[in-house]
C-alpha cells in the first residue's frame, strides 16, 4: 500500500463541509434548548427518554456514511496501475522516409527507393496488426499516413511517393522528427521511430526524446555511410545495414519492439486503477437503510 493516493484529492474538501452539518445536526438532536431553562432539574429527567433506551444508528450517522463513502469514491482512491485499456501490446512505429532525387540511384536495384519500399513492406508484414505510421520528407517533411493498424493503406501510399511530388529539395530530417513526435503526442501513444535514408546532411541539430534507429539504403555491401553513422552517434541510435535477407527487417522490428518496453516502462502507457468503484455497493446499502419507516435525514 505504498502507492495508494487519491487520483482526485480535491474531492475531499467535501468533507469538510459535511462535518459541519453533521455537527450541527447532532447537537440540535442532543440539545434540550429551551426546555432546560422552563422545566425544574428534578422533573426534566423523569420528563426525558432514557438515552439507552434510544436508537442507537439514528438517520443522521447513515447521513454522515453516506456522505463519508460518496466523498473518498470521488476522490479516486487507488494502489496499483493497470494497463491502458486500448494500449497495443507491440509498439508504434512511425517510419520517416527520405523521398529524394538520390534516392532513385540504381545502385541498389532496382532503384534505393524501390528497394526502401519493398523492406518496408517487408517490415509491415512482421508488425501486422500493430499501429504504424509514415512521414515522407526531403526539403520538407509532411504526415503522409497516421498511425494506423491498415498495412495495405501505407503500402499503397508508399507506393506512390515519388521525388517529384515533393515540394522541394533538401534534408528537412529535423523536421521530419518533429512531426513524428507531434503525431505521437496527438494520438497518446507510446513508440518510437524509424528514419529510411540513404543520406543525410545535417546532424548537428537533430534531437529526439524518443527512440529513433536507422535504415541505410545505400549499399548492398553492409556499409553504412558517414552522415549516418554521424546522425546515429547525434541521438545515440542504433542503426541497420541494408541486406538481401530478412535479417535486417526482423534487427529493426526487435529494436521496436524492445524501444516500446523502455518507453511503456517510463512513460504514460500505465494508468492507475480508480478503486472507488468498489464503495459503491456500500455506498447503496447506506441508501437502502434511509427507505426504513419513519426515517428521515
Amino acid at each position: 500500500m505504498a502507492d495508494f493516493h487519491f487520483i482526485r484529492p480535491l474531492w475531499l474538501l467535501a468533507l469538510l463541509p459535511a462535518a459541519l452539518l453533521w455537527l450541527q445536526v447532532w447537537r440540535q438532536n442532543h440539545s434540550l434548548g429551551p426546555l432546560a431553562k422552563a422545566v425544574d432539574p428534578a422533573l426534566l429527567k423523569h420528563l426525558l427518554i432514557d438515552a439507552r433506551s434510544r436508537q442507537r444508528i439514528r438517520p443522521i450517522h447513515l447521513l454522515g456514511t453516506a456522505w463519508l463513502f460518496a466523498t473518498l469514491a470521488l476522490a479516486g482512491p487507488s494502489w496499483k496501475q493497470m494497463p491502458m485499456p486500448f494500449a497495443d501490446e507491440q509498439a508504434g512505429l512511425l517510419v520517416i522516409l527520405r523521398v529524394s532525387p538520390t534516392m532513385q540511384a540504381s545502385d541498389v536495384p532496382p532503384t534505393r527507393l524501390q528497394r526502401a519500399r519493398h523492406k518496408l513492406s517487408d517490415l509491415l508484414d512482421a508488425r501486422r496488426g500493430t499501429a504504424t505510421g509514415l512521414i515522407a520528407y526531403d526539403g520538407s517533411a509532411h504526415l503522409v499516413v497516421p498511425l494506423s493498424r491498415d498495412e495495405r493503406i501505407l503500402n499503397s501510399m508508399a507506393e506512390s511517393l515519388r521525388p517529384d511530388i515533393m515540394p522541394r529539395q533538401g534534408d528537412a530530417l529535423a523536421e521530419a522528427l518533429a512531426l513524428a513526435h507531434n503525431t505521437f503526442k496527438r494520438a497518446n501513444m507510446a513508440g518510437s521511430i524509424l528514419v529510411i535514408t540513404d543520406h543525410i546532411s545535417q546532424s548537428d541539430h537533430l534531437q529526439s526524446s524518443l527512440p529513433v534507429q536507422f535504415w541505410s539504403m545505400q549499399s548492398l555491401d553492409g556499409t553504412v555511410p558517414p552522415s549516418i553513422q554521424q546522425a546515429a552517434k547525434t541521438l545515440r541510435a542504433p542503426l541497420t545495414a541494408l541486406s538481401i535477407d530478412r535479417s535486417d527487417v526482423d534487427t529493426i522490428a526487435r529494436r521496436a519492439q524492445s524501444n516500446f518496453a523502455n518507453v511503456s516502462h517510463t512513460a504514460h502507457t500505465d494508468h492507475w486503477q480508480d478503486a472507488g468503484y468498489a464503495l459503491l455497493p456500500i455506498l447503496a446499502l447506506v441508501f437502502v437503510l434511509h427507505f426504513r419507516k419513519g426515517w428521515r435525514a
